[in-house]
């Protein structure tokens, strides 16, 4: 079988549907219904293409720095491939994941459903090793953000970025890239101003 290249992992190619024969895991979300406080009745495969599109925005903003820290090559792809990648899986255990509670649905351990998911999905790839395991852990923690943040301001909330950062050298700028990108992703700044203007500001002050 022949590897697919990530060029041709495209936010147009997605809309298109011409990788529905590549990762058909991505259209199966279209099925599935998000809705709580950041989602108002939206399809996981539309969110992720939302999520895409804010994160070619951010990209287009990033300072030298990450400028730089994004155009490093692992082996044969660049991090800003590698995250473009993950963002695009990054809700692929949602299916496995779903809860209803009510007109709530949530979807409690998608990340780690997703990460585990992900073994089948990137063997079609023609990344190294470590670019699939790099991959696999900004999936698994980009949750990370958004369960730190529904703590509101609080003083743990530098600490615990500090030991995330530690933790998690090699994926901590992408995982912060990836959350704000899933925040202007949804529906929170139509449902929640306030909120949503809390999350991007926190964030975008430690990159």
């Amino acid at each position: 079988m022949q590897l697919i290249k990530l060029s041709e992992i495209t936010l147009e190619n997605l809309k298109n549907r011409i990788l529905k024969d590549i990762i058909p895991e991505i259209y199966e979300l279209e099925e599935i219904i998000e809705n709580n406080r950041s989602h108002n009745n939206q399809p996981v495969f539309e969110h992720i293409l939302s999520v895409l599109a804010a994160l070619e925005r951010l990209f287009k903003g990033v300072n030298q720095k990450n400028k730089n820290h994004l155009a490093e090559k692992i082996d044969s792809y660049s991090r800003k491939q590698l995250l473009f990648m993950a963002t695009v899986l990054h809700d692929i255990g949602k299916k496995e994941t779903m809860k209803k509670d009510g007109d709530t649905i949530k979807f409690p351990g998608h990340e780690e459903a997703g990460a585990k998911k992900l073994k089948t999905i990137l063997s079609r790839f023609d990344l190294s090793e470590k670019e699939k395991n790099i991959v696999v852990e900004i999936i698994r923690n980009h949750g990370f953000f958004h369960d730190l943040l529904d703590q509101g301001l609080n003083l743990n909330l530098n600490q615990k970025i500090s030991e995330f950062r530690k933790m998690n050298p090699d994926i901590f700028y992408e995982v912060v890239l990836l959350t704000i990108a899933d925040i202007q992703g949804g529906d929170l700044m139509k449902n929640n101003p306030e909120e949503f203007n809390f999350r991007v500001d926190s964030l975008s002050k430690i990159i």
